[in-house]
This record gives structure tokens, C-alpha cells and sequence, in this order.
């Protein structure tokens, strides 16, 4: 038991160190990060607005009212401004020659001291036109801070002078620090719970092993009456008792289930890219017009945007079928169903098949948003498939009675009667000639079948006389 203790807990302990490094390092890498971001926004708002005052102060310094009413007011502005960042700030002429220090206690004028600004930040910011750094810039700053230097140009865009906004990274390293200290000590928690949780699974996991072993050794020995009793529990334990077979069967569950589960999160995650694609090709090879480029790179932006959620929520299927609550949001579905045509664009003119649209000009519905697009997607996607060249596809939609009735109707070769039944099968791909050009995985109208059952409605197909109809009822729910 020592034995087997002991592998358990040395496996358990380093998945979780490990699960634990890689999550906790990811997490403390992106607050870093975010933090830096705000640092860098932080400095880049104070540097423009500390160049503006100061272009101020340059057009302003040899006229006759600037130590009347001009020069208190500049001060306090770097004063303020200095406040609001938390650092300090330092404005020089274009040679160096620094002129103001402003910082939380107040803006000095340094001009009667002949001090002047680090030499090599000087030459950087003049020759590259910006300076970032994170240093004690060059002795100025007791402690290491964020340095950003701008150029404040005239109207002929020459140098008139600089300014260097510093602000303290105290802040940043006690976060990071303190955000160590917290995955150090939840690691260590976890483990030690991890102990407990493995002492009670292996001793649990023992005792019918224990018998089965004891079974062992006197069949073994020639007692053939031996039998290991049944553990009290119908767990994995008692299955295997009872037989092997069970044990296989249930494996090979589990083994059909993830590879449904892959199939699916493929399909799904096709969609938007077979879309993005489609427009990407449309603008390089000019398909798309200049003047419409924009409102497709929109188009391909909420398709990206619709990626990123998908490959967030990899269990789109698994979800649909284990009775979750939808996430429903009310959108104009005839919108929807435009920009689906719109994404099959060049796919529909390679066969030159027409398009005939019979809806409403707006046809809000609630329902949930990105498994309704998928499965008005793949309906579309199955009639673009099956269409002959030159073929025609229609596309019904209204309301009916307090439900939204969808139909597309597609000419081309028909399912025949007797395979009707299996095309909302998972993995259906029937071997009739409407198979001839499909590629899919057999998941697309499973798909479009569960979502719509899950939204509450109804759907059913029809096929004869060359053209095929799917047609779904489902409640508005306004």
C-alpha cells in the first residue's frame, strides 16, 4: 500500500505543481502585462499632455505677460499633472539645458542652475523622435522608474524642446511579488489537500484489490470455490469484478464520445474561418471592390470576433446536449441571414446559382445568438453543397403564429425517401449521388437539429421532383 500510495501522491503532486506553474505563470504573466499596458498608457496621456503645456510655455515665455500670467499657471499645470501621474517630470530646452522640474511637491524652475538632461537620452529622443526606459534615468531618480521622453516641435516642426515623463515601477514589482507569495501558498495548500484526498482514494481503492488478490492466491492454490466478494458500491471496482467485457464497453464509450466531441468543436470551429477566408480572397484578387472593402473587413472582424468565442466554449456540442440553460439575446435574424448569403458570395458565383430571398426586412428574435448562426449556417452551407450548377436556392422566412418559420429550398438531386430519416443523424454522410461533393464531417445538420430542439422547436425535411426543403419552427419569445 506504501507502494502504491506513494506513486499515486508522486503523480498526483506533479501534475498539480505542474498545472499549477504553467496557470499560475500565465496568470501573473498577464497581470504583469496588463499592468505594464496601464503603466505605458499612463505615461503616453501624461507625456501628451505635459507637451502641450509646454509648447505653451515655449510660445508664451518671451512675450510680456509670462511672468504675470502665464508662468504660475504653467507650473501648476506640471504640478498637477506630475500628481496625477504619481512621478516626475522633466522639461529641457532642444540642447539639453533642463528647465523645469515638476514632481508632487510642486514645478521648480531650473533654469539658473545650468544643469542639464542625460546626454544619451537626449541623443536618442532627438534622433528616434521618442525614448522609453526603465532605469533610474541615469542617477536623476533615486529609485528605478518608467521613463518616457517626448520632442515638443514648433509650428516648422523643429525642435523646440523635451520633456521626460518618469513614473515609479514600486508599484508593478510589489504586485508581482505579492501575486508570488499567493500562488506559493495555494500550491502548497493543494497539496497537502491532495495528500489527504490520495490517502482516502488508494485506502478505498485497496481494500476490494486486496480481496481480489487474496480471491487470487487461493484459486491458486487449488481452492476453486474461491470468489472475491462484490464491493458495496456498483463503482468501476465492482464492474471489473463482475467482468471484463463491461469494463471495455464502457471504455469504448468514453472513446466514441471524444471523438464526437472533437468532430463537432472542427465543424463548429470551420464556420467562421471558411467565411474569413471567402471575404480575404473577394479583396486580394479584387473580387470585392475597393469601395465596399471596408464594410467587408467589418464583416470579417465580427467573424474573428465570433472565433475568439468559439475557441473559448470548445464544448459547443457537449453543451447543446447536456440541457443548459441557453444564453438568449434578442438580434435582427433577417441581418443574420443576409450576411450568411453574403459570406457564400463567392462560392455562389463559381456555380452561378441564384439566390431568391423572401424575408422580412427586419425579424427580431431572441434566441441564442452564435448556435442559431450555426445552424441557419449549415442549412445553407448543405443547399450551396447540393445545388446543381446554375441551380437555384430559396430562402422563406416569417412569422407564424408567435413562432419564426424558416425554410430554404435547394434544386438538385433529391435524398431518396428511404435515407430521409438518417440526415439529422450524427455522422450521417448517406452514399447517394448528394454525397458526391460533400466533404463534411456528418455533423452539420445534427448540429442545426439540436440547437433548433433546444430553442424549442421543430424540424423536418422534404424531398421529390429535384429539390430538397428543411424547414424549422421555433417560438420568437419576444
Amino acid at each position: 500500500m506504501k507502494s502504491l500510495f506513494a506513486r499515486n501522491f508522486l503523480i498526483y503532486a506533479l501534475v498539480i505543481v505542474l498545472g499549477f506553474t504553467v496557470l499560475g505563470s500565465a496568470f501573473i504573466y498577464q497581470v504583469n502585462r496588463f499592468s505594464m499596458e496601464e503603466k505605458q498608457q499612463q505615461l503616453e496621456d501624461a507625456s501628451d499632455r505635459a507637451v502641450r503645456s509646454t509648447l505653451a510655455y515655449f510660445q508664451l515665455r518671451d512675450s510680456a505677460d509670462w511672468q504675470d500670467k502665464f508662468n504660475a499657471s504653467y507650473r501648476m499645470a506640471m504640478n498637477m499633472l506630475a500628481m496625477d501621474c504619481g512621478g516626475t517630470i522633466f522639461v529641457g530646452d532642444d540642447e539639453g539645458k533642463l528647465l523645469f522640474i515638476a514632481n508632487e511637491d510642486g514645478c521648480y524652475s531650473q533654469e539658473q542652475t545650468g544643469l542639464m538632461l542625460p546626454t544619451i537620452a537626449m541623443d536618442d529622443l532627438l534622433s528616434d523622435g521618442v525614448y522609453t526606459q526603465s532605469s533610474t534615468f541615469y542617477g536623476y531618480l533615486s529609485a528605478v522608474n518608467y521613463v518616457m521622453g517626448s520632442v515638443v516641435k514648433n509650428a516648422q516642426s523643429d525642435p523646440w524642446g523635451v520633456v521626460f515623463v518618469c513614473v515609479p515601477a514600486r508599484s508593478t514589482t510589489e504586485l508581482f511579488l505579492k501575486l508570488s507569495r499567493v500562488f506559493i501558498l495555494l500550491t502548497i495548500a493543494v497539496l497537502l489537500l491532495t495528500l489527504i484526498a490520495t490517502i482516502l482514494v488508494v485506502r478505498t481503492m485497496i481494500r476490494p484489490m486486496k480481496d481480489m488478490a487474496l480471491a487470487a492466491r487461493k484459486f491458486a492454490a487449488g481452492d476453486f470455490s474461491a470468489r472475491a466478494p462484490l464491493p458495496k458500491h456498483q463503482d468501476e471496482l465492482y464492474d471489473m469484478t463482475l467482468s471484463f467485457n463491461s469494463m471495455a464497453e464502457a471504455m469504448q464509450n468514453v472513446e466514441e464520445t471524444r471523438r464526437g466531441l472533437i468532430a463537432s468543436v472542427s465543424h463548429d470551429l470551420r464556420t467562421p474561418m471558411t467565411t474569413i477566408a471567402g471575404f480575404v480572397d473577394g479583396i486580394l484578387d479584387g473580387t470585392i471592390k475597393p469601395e465596399k472593402q471596408e464594410y467587408y473587413l467589418r464583416l470579417i472582424s465580427d467573424e474573428i470576433k465570433r472565433l475568439a468565442r468559439m475557441a473559448n466554449s470548445m464544448l459547443a456540442v457537449s453543451r447543446l446536449e447536456s440541457g443548459r440553460e441557453l444564453d438568449r439575446s434578442l438580434f435582427d435574424v433577417s441581418e443574420m441571414v443576409r450576411r450568411i448569403v453574403i459570406g457564400f458570395e463567392q462560392k455562389l458565383t463559381e456555380k452561378h446559382i441564384e439566390v431568391e430571398l423572401d424575408i422580412p426586412e427586419n425579424q427580431t428574435i431572441k434566441a441564442e445568438h452564435d448556435s442559431f448562426f450555426q445552424a441557419v449556417y449549415n442549412l445553407f452551407d448543405n443547399a450551396v453543397k447540393f445545388t446543381e450548377e446554375g441551380g437555384t436556392i430559396t430562402v422563406y422566412m416569417a412569422e407564424v403564429n408567435g413562432r419564426l418559420q424558416f425554410n430554404i429550398i435547394n434544386t438538385g438531386s433529391q435524398i431518396p425517401q428511404d435515407k430521409i430519416k438518417f440526415v439529422f443523424d450524427r455522422f450521417y454522410k448517406g452514399d447517394t449521388s448528394r454525397n458526391r461533393n460533400s466533404s463534411g464531417s456528418g455533423l452539420g445538420l445534427y448540429i442545426t437539429k439540436t440547437v433548433v430542439k433546444q430553442h424549442g422547436g421543430d424540424i423536418f425535411v422534404r424531398s421529390n421532383d429535384n429539390k430538397t426543403e428543411f424547414c424549422f419552427t421555433i417560438p420568437l419569445n419576444r
